[in-house]
């Protein structure tokens, strides 16, 4: 199975033979006991290229697990788990925003500890995609008994204007009057959309009117800075720009609803200690979001 891997990810037998020490000929040796044994070829060679069959790609994805599971159960038997890659998927904002730093001092903990950080605004399919940990702001978490969802933070989402906004627009005293402003939002292509904002046990549905929509939160925090519009952010997100006057808060007292960001992992990994820790430390991290630092 390791040659079979090597070979595929090399892209040729002579590759993955450089990179196992061996011969081509003890490379094509192992393949082909392989198929033979499997009753299936896995990959298809001429003497100018060699293409991996759709039996071999499926075979190849089962491999990668399997090898791996071989690597994790070593792992445990040297050092209690916490050693090995992790393959993390994060939302893109989240990731760039908080930089380095939570994982940095993880691995400073941990030497032999390894990340894989992956920064996609998606969904993702942790086994398909061989993730350990996914990390999602205000999705719902999936209903299944295979995937465990793990709470590590929640927070509300404040107004925001630039001072040259509010000069030239005025500043808006209530959530009524927010709507006659322009604004920049998430919510991809929208003309308008509704925000949804409590102060207490009050609540105000506001229609805003949508100057410009993106997925990607730096470029909304962009726009805001530069007048485009008022925005709704979590507070920590921009709390050095507040403490540095490029933005102010709006309408205070009132918020958006809080969204929940979760830690997302299998059932069957609920056990291995490296994502136990690691799960631990984000929430031990998030947790000062909560607080606006």
């Amino acid at each position: 199975m390791t040659t079979f891997v090597r070979v595929v990810e090399a892209g040729s037998l002579s590759a993955a033979g450089k990179q196992l020490h061996v011969s081509v000929a003890a490379v094509s040796r192992q393949i082909s006991a392989l198929e033979r044994e499997l009753g299936s070829q896995l990959v298809a060679r001429t003497t100018r290229r060699m293409t991996v069959t759709t039996a071999g790609q499926e075979y190849y994805q089962r491999c990668v697990r399997i090898l791996r599971e071989v690597d994790e159960a070593q792992a445990v038997g040297r050092s209690g788990g916490l050693e090995g890659t992790l393959r993390i998927s994060l939302p893109v904002t989240l990731g760039f925003r908080n930089g380095a730093s939570p994982f940095a001092t993880l691995l400073a903990k941990h030497p032999a500890l390894r990340f894989d950080l992956r920064f996609e605004d998606r969904l993702v399919d942790l086994v398909l995609e061989d993730i350990d940990v996914a990390i999602r702001v205000a999705a719902l978490p999936p209903l299944s008994t295979e995937i465990i969802a793990h709470p590590l933070s929640r927070w509300g989402r404040i107004v925001v204007a630039s001072p040259q906004y509010v000069r030239r627009h005025g500043e808006p005293k209530t959530p009524a009057s927010l709507g006659e402003h322009l604004a920049v939002s998430p919510v991809r292509d929208a003309v308008t959309e509704t925000w949804k904002l409590v102060n207490g046990t009050e609540t105000a549905h506001v229609r805003m009117k949508v100057r410009c929509s993106s997925n990607a939160g730096n470029v909304l925090r962009d726009l805001a800075l530069q007048g485009v519009g008022v925005a709704l952010f979590p507070e920590w997100f921009v709390a050095e720009d507040l403490r540095e006057r490029r933005l102010r808060h709006l309408l205070p007292g009132w918020e958006s609803e809080p969204v929940v960001i979760h830690a997302l992992y299998r059932a069957a990994h609920r056990n291995e200690r490296r994502v136990r820790l690691f799960v631990d430390h984000l929430r031990a991290v998030y947790s000062e979001f909560e607080r606006g630092t």
